[in-house]
């Protein structure tokens, strides 16, 4: 008796099982399309590119069980699994050898930094502390030939001179402000080593986020820079803290749910449309082009699909391990990128963790083929 109990028993547990493979399958598949289908359209498929890895990882383990029951029903999610492979690269690569000691820079190579400075704030102790001279330091050891700031914000506390004069290497500028004051003022910035040609900033319609791009003259090349920060998500610190709490799952929080699901839906469509705006000039047929920034969005979007084209990834060419780049909500996030045309070679890809922002650095070291 207690043996057929046992065998009914392990009947519903597969039942139960068996339905969740079919819907995390079916979930997981509509995933792969996110990057194609514009959120101003069908917007819940940029819910699940957002959570497109962790459906990724649940296939997985559901596989893993269909194998050691040796059922017929592994097909499905061993199939997602080898679809997805084309998607993965995005979000990890794997690291073949340990490294104790930093990679010294190669050669005849151009290197770009990219970070959301937060307006060189930081929280510490929960009180506004300046880390102006702090990222500046961490930008000198750097030594980047070109770097592209967003929430770049200067004031009568972190003055554009006092920055001017420690970035005193990186003597060509260009910075845009889409908010300023007499002597205050917060956007984007390009510091360049080697000349400015042109620039070109490019705003958004109803919104303080935009695009500027520069071309540099490096040695005898020019190349095209565009440093962007698209929509941001507007989560803010209530919002988070009610995502990692119990209260998410309480039928009482429903409705701050909800206004959290607006609050992204409502941006995801707005960086669509930036996207868009954007990818008309980022893919003019410009050579030798780089594209970097904060995105505010993952791989598996329909923003990052736009902004990409038929660009290179920088962290697909050298990232290792699983890389974030967005501090908050558990640092799960890659959302500031580098992309570059290819004439360029990425020679070297890091991402550095300093806590003065809600986002790491990229640095990225790339080559041009001659």
């Amino acid at each position: 008796m207690a043996k057929q109990t046992g065998v009914w028993g392990m009947k519903i547990v597969d039942a139960v099982i068996f339905l969740v493979t079919v819907a995390v399958g079916a979930a997981l598949l509509l995933s792969y399309f996110a990057p194609h289908v514009d959120p101003n359209r069908v917007v819940w498929f940029a819910f699940l590119g957002l959570v497109a890895p962790f459906l990724y990882v649940g296939n997985v383990l559901l596989m893993l069980y269909w194998i050691l029951r040796w059922k017929g029903i592994v097909l499905l999610p061993i199939m997602l699994m080898l679809i997805g492979l084309l998607h993965v690269g995005k979000y990890f690569r794997p690291q073949f050898q340990r490294e104790y000691e930093p990679v010294p820079r190669a050669d005849g190579t151009l290197r770009i930094l990219s970070y959301n400075v937060g307006g060189f704030w930081g929280k510490e102790a929960g009180t506004d502390v300046s880390r102006m001279a702090q990222i500046a330091d961490y930008i000198a050891e750097e030594n980047p030939d070109i770097l592209c700031m967003q929430e770049y914000e200067v004031n009568h506390v972190n003055t554009r001179a006092y920055f001017d004069s420690v970035m005193e290497p990186l003597r060509y500028k260009a910075v845009y402000y889409a908010i300023q004051g007499k002597e205050s003022g917060w956007g984007l910035a390009v510091y360049s080593r080697y000349r400015i040609l042109d620039k070109g900033h490019i705003s958004f319609p109803e919104s303080t986020n935009s695009a500027m791009w520069v071309d540099i003259l490096v040695r005898r090349d020019t190349i095209r820079v565009f440093n962007c920060h698209l929509q941001t998500t507007q989560v803010n610190e209530q919002d988070k803290d009610f995502l990692r709490s119990q209260a998410f799952a309480d039928t009482l929080s429903q409705d701050k749910a909800k206004g959290i699901a607006r609050k992204l839906a409502r941006n995801f469509r707005k960086r669509a449309v930036q996207a868009d705006s954007l990818a008309l000039h980022i893919h003019d047929g410009t050579p030798r082009v780089i594209v970097c920034g904060d995105f505010n969005d993952t791989p598996m979007s329909y923003t990052y699909g736009r902004m990409r084209g038929d660009l290179k990834d920088a962290f697909q060419q050298k990232g290792r391990g699983v890389i974030y780049t967005y501090r908050g909500l558990l640092g799960l996030f890659r959302i500031d990128y580098l992309f570059h045309s290819e004439e360029f070679e990425t020679v070297d890809y890091q991402t550095e963790q300093p806590a003065w922002s809600d986002h790491n650095p990229v640095v990225v070291d790339l080559k041009l083929k001659h």
